[in-house]
């Protein structure tokens, strides 16, 4: 049974249901790969380090050789790991630019009667494909807020009433604060990052507004790719207007909990822009476990930042919207019909 090369749209527009395997090391499906891929490496990390060596010092035929005898072994556990994962008798797969690892995967699951698709051009084309996502036309709109206004809880609120929405700081597993890591897994890779967000483009209709968090250039290690964040910051803000005395008590909920050295080390990360004596406060607050006059320091320092970017966009293109978490419900309602 011959398989067939499919190309990305091809993939997406199937893509419910089926699985799709990353046939690459893994170390290079950590760096990045598509999302929902499955990794089952043909060749091991190792495997490809020797086999790159041997090509160097032999040449090309003494590599493949060495690749079908590091290979050949694995293909009975390979096809069963595959047939597993899949769950079905169809798959698709890729390697890095389509080449021999997918071909050699693709030849020995035909042969164990499974229905192949192949990413014509790999992980390599497809990333692309991905990535040229960033220049599509979007009707933008930023939810803006101080710190603590809750705007990641309202932007999931919207997108389960049908708003279209690109949650930045879920993908890039950060909060956007020099505290935004606390409590979340670790981050991806920027490469992964940008795959994420070009697979969540791809699926939005560019004729209805799509609404985005205000964000800093850096999501924690990640930045926002250029071409996206130059239209969020030219586009038009909804800003949610919430009393400082709720972002406090959200704030509060959300970061006191953590043990003081671990609030102490992030705090001395921003101690430069915070200035010596605002930092020396921070620490003895901490070191007295007076986290409330810790917590309102450190807000003060982030409603300054707030508003000093806030200054940098031409205001007839803010909109406020007073916005209670005790009225949660009827903040919400309002603020979707601001949407349509």
């Amino acid at each position: 049974m011959q398989w067939k090369c499919v190309d990305a749209t091809d993939y997406l527009g199937n893509r419910i249901g089926t699985k799709l395997i990353d046939v690459r090391s893994e170390r290079e499906f950590a760096k990045g790969h598509i999302p929902g891929a499955i990794n089952i490496p043909l060749l091991s990390d190792t495997d490809r380090h020797e086999i790159g060596i041997k090509y160097k010092q032999e040449g090309r035929n003494a590599a493949v050789l060495l690749g079908f005898e590091r290979v050949g072994p694995e293909f009975h556990r390979l096809i069963h790991q595959v047939q597993q994962a899949a769950g079905s008798d169809e798959i698709y797969l890729y390697c890095w630019r389509g080449g021999m690892r997918s071909n050699i995967m693709a030849w020995m699951l035909s042969l164990a009667g499974m229905r192949v698709f192949l990413l014509q051009g790999g992980y390599k084309k497809f990333r692309n494909f991905l990535t040229s996502q960033f220049q599509r036309p979007k009707k933008l709109i930023v939810l803006g807020g101080k710190t603590g206004s809750g705007k990641t809880e309202v932007l999931v609120s919207l997108m389960r009433m049908g708003v279209q929405a690109l949650d930045l700081e879920g993908l890039a597993s950060h909060k956007g604060s020099a505290f935004g890591h606390l409590g979340m897994k670790a981050q991806p890779s920027q490469e992964q990052f940008e795959n994420f967000i070009g697979f969540h483009l791809y699926d939005l209709n560019p004729h209805l507004p799509l609404l985005v968090e205000n964000e800093s250039r850096m999501i924690g290690h990640l930045y926002i790719p250029e071409p996206l964040f130059t239209a969020m910051r030219s586009a038009d803000v909804i800003e949610i207007d919430v009393e400082r005395s709720e972002r406090i008590e959200r704030l509060y909920s959300e970061y006191c909990g953590f043990p003081g050295d671990l609030l102490k080390e992030n705090t001395l990360r921003v101690q430069k822009r915070l200035g010596p004596q605002n930092t020396r406060q921070a620490i003895d607050f901490l070191d007295s476990d007076n986290r409330s006059s810790w917590l309102d320091l450190m807000l003060q320092y982030y409603d300054k930042t707030y508003d000093h970017s806030r200054a940098d966009r031409n205001p007839d293109t803010i909109k406020s919207i007073s916005f209670s978490w005790a009225k949660k419900e009827d903040s919400i309602r309002l603020l979707y019909e601001s949407l349509i």
